[in-house]
């Protein structure tokens, strides 16, 4: 082979490596070019239909809640009732009654608003008449008495 063929035949291979280089640039800008305009579809489509699809969500979400809260009142409820059951047992066992604790503090509610009526009558009438009380006066004690000097009876002598 001589020089001459030899240089048209690297032309010809560079050439063909740039056509391809081509295509596959041009192939990528193609796919990006698809992928943009499916997204611009999906996009609108999406916002076309995002408030309905929050009014669905929503719904299922109510659907949900009042199905969990059915649920979960059941058991609470029985667990309550059977609590403040064993309560009552163990207040009437121990001689506590709710109704006759009501009525005692009824009862110790009268009296002390009773007490409280007095209490303020008989200070409201000793207010005006208040009269100062003489500071007590001093206490003296007795003298203490010097002791007896025994003195020499005459029939001893």
């Amino acid at each position: 082979m001589n020089d001459a063929t030899k240089k048209a035949a690297k032309k010809n291979v560079a050439s063909q490596a740039g056509d391809i280089a081509k295509h596959i640039w041009l192939a990528g800008l193609g796919a990006y070019g698809r992928a943009f305009d499916e997204a611009q579809v999906r996009y609108e489509s999406a916002s076309k239909e995002a408030p309905r699809l929050f009014t669905e969500l929503v719904e299922k979400g109510k659907k949900f809640e009042k199905t969990a809260k059915t649920r979960l009142e059941s058991p609470l409820n029985d667990t309550k009732q059977s609590i403040e059951e064993r309560i009552s047992k163990m207040r009437s066992g121990l001689g506590f009654s709710a109704a006759a604790d009501q009525e005692e503090i009824k009862k110790l509610k009268k009296q002390v608003a009773a007490l409280t009526k007095k209490v303020n009558e008989l200070t409201a009438s000793k207010a005006p008449a208040e009269v100062k009380a003489k500071a007590p006066s001093a206490v003296k004690s007795p003298r203490k008495l010097a002791p007896k000097k025994e003195v020499a009876s005459p029939a001893a002598e």
